[in-house]
């Protein structure tokens, strides 16, 4: 994550996942910056990227996940926080970790390979403080 943060200064990110399936394990990780959603792969195994990368507006995603996303902006702790707390918890690898949205409220779902299991953990940030 902090590889394809690095990429845009200020980027956020929004999604990742592992990808082994391939010949080149990689992870696949969506930052959000300047309205845009980049995708980058990143070597497993090296941490360079790998390929180009790409941009989709914001414009052309659903309602909902344009929501999502706005909402992502407004909380204090980061994606790559949550991985962290989610690794401790379920003592093992984050392999997937993403947005999601239960009863009206955004959540961090992280998916941990713990052991032999896939253990999802969800984590609810908490909102910005308000200035007064």
């Amino acid at each position: 994550m902090a590889i394809a943060e690095a990429l845009h200064a200020g980027a956020t990110t929004a999604d990742v996942s592992f990808d082994g399936a391939s010949d080149l394990p990689v992870y696949r990780v969506k930052t959000l910056h300047n309205d845009r959603i980049w995708q980058h792969a990143i070597d497993a195994t090296t941490g360079k990227i790998v390929g180009g990368e790409a941009a989709l507006p914001l414009k052309e995603l659903d309602a909902e996940d344009r929501s999502n996303l706005a909402a992502l902006k407004t909380i204090r702790h980061s994606l790559a926080d949550a991985v962290r707390v989610a690794e401790q918890a379920a003592d093992g690898k984050a392999i997937s970790g993403g947005l999601i949205r239960q009863r009206s409220r955004l959540n961090f779902a992280i998916i941990v390979m713990s052991g032999g299991d896939l253990k999802e953990v969800i984590l609810e940030p908490p909102s910005v403080a308000r200035r007064r």
